[in-house]
């Protein structure tokens, strides 16, 4: 019997520190990384576990910002494809049905 517990007792022992273990290195890994990226003020991607810096769109394209689209379009002005934006109708109240007895 008390080679038993004791067999126990280790095998507990070790999943708890196993456990402790791979807690730890998540942390050191993914959350404590994330966060020293997001108080920097780029955007972490977690899919490759690195800091990027975030670049606005004019930085690429070199255009000033304000500038319409390329197809002389307004960037508020709805597409041709696109019906226009309506707000939904209320339903109507239904009138009341009559009880059944």
């Amino acid at each position: 019997m008390n080679k038993t517990i004791n067999r126990l007792k280790y095998i507990f022992i070790g999943i708890f520190l196993l456990a402790s273990a791979s807690v730890l290195a998540y942390h050191a890994m993914w959350v404590w990384p994330k966060d020293r990226c997001e108080k920097s003020g780029g955007a972490w991607a977690g899919k490759w576990m690195k800091c990027a810096t975030v670049y606005p769109i004019e930085t690429w394209t070199r255009r000033p910002r304000g500038t319409p689209p390329l197809n002389g379009q307004s960037a508020d002005a709805p597409t041709a494809d696109a019906p226009a934006k309506v707000a939904p109708a209320a339903p109507a109240a239904a009138p009341a049905a009559p009880e059944k007895k």
